[in-house]
């Protein structure tokens, strides 16, 4: 069994490592949003929104606690909001990142949209896979397609 010490060490680094992960989110946010409103037609800030928006939708109760406790409101956002930043930054430059697709695949796959889930999945497996990152959303879209 471990020691009371060794657990309140450990939930104090849990809580510690929560709060720098909102602070830090939550300047992230601003800066995306700065970056939208001076560069609007620009992909990637749209993209990084999204990646934001999915995050943010993912939290655990706990790190939502955590958030209204210490800045009085957790940051809030939705599956359906990062599917259409998402959404925008293919508008804006299709075909933009194999990433997109695999977080718009994912999107739809947690809106219980399996067909647009898979056709988004088949995009992504059509791109080339060029550079580390592309490598790296074909080891995520490999699991996802699994899980369809």
């Amino acid at each position: 069994m471990m020691p009371r010490y060794a657990i309140l060490c450990g939930l104090l680094s849990d809580y510690e490592s929560i709060q720098n992960k909102i602070k830090n989110g939550y300047l992230f946010k601003d800066h995306l949003d700065k970056a939208i409103e001076l560069k609007p037609g620009d992909p990637l800030s749209y993209y990084l929104l999204g990646r934001w928006c999915y995050a943010v939708s993912q939290c655990t109760w706990i790190e939502r606690k955590i958030a209204a406790t210490l800045f009085g409101e957790p940051p809030s956002a939705t599956v359906q909001d990062a599917l259409q930043y998402f959404l925008k930054a293919e508008e804006i430059s299709p075909k933009y990142s194999k990433y997109n697709y695999v977080f718009l695949a994912k999107c739809y796959k947690d809106l219980g949209q399996r067909s647009q889930s898979r056709q988004m999945c088949d995009a992504a497996s059509a791109m080339s896979n060029d550079t580390k990152e592309d490598e790296e959303a074909q080891k995520e879209l490999d699991s996802l397609v699994a899980s369809l």
